[in-house]
């Protein structure tokens, strides 16, 4: 049951960083460990190269694909040792 719900919050927080990740992908984001170094230093941040925009991209895609199948996987773990009692 445990293995279950642990499938289907990952489901879900891979969904919700695709759809976040999709939302921004024609803005200049930066993460929050970024944003606190570049805090702490004063400095300005790096602009984004093409790698950058590939891997927002690629974690997006990745999120969309990896969410429903996780999430799936947790309700079916979670219904099956429901079944069993």
């Amino acid at each position: 049951m445990i293995a279950g719900i642990g499938y289907l919050a990952m489901g879900l927080l891979l969904l919700w960083v695709g759809w976040n990740h999709w939302r921004y992908r024609k803005e200049e984001t930066i993460s929050i460990l970024e944003a606190a170094i570049v805090k702490a230093t004063g400095e300005e941040p790096l602009p984004t190269t093409r790698i950058d925009w590939f891997l927002k991209y690629l974690q997006a895609i990745l999120g969309f694909i990896l969410g429903p199948i996780f999430a799936f996987l947790g309700i079916i773990v979670i219904l099956g040792e429901l079944e069993m009692l």
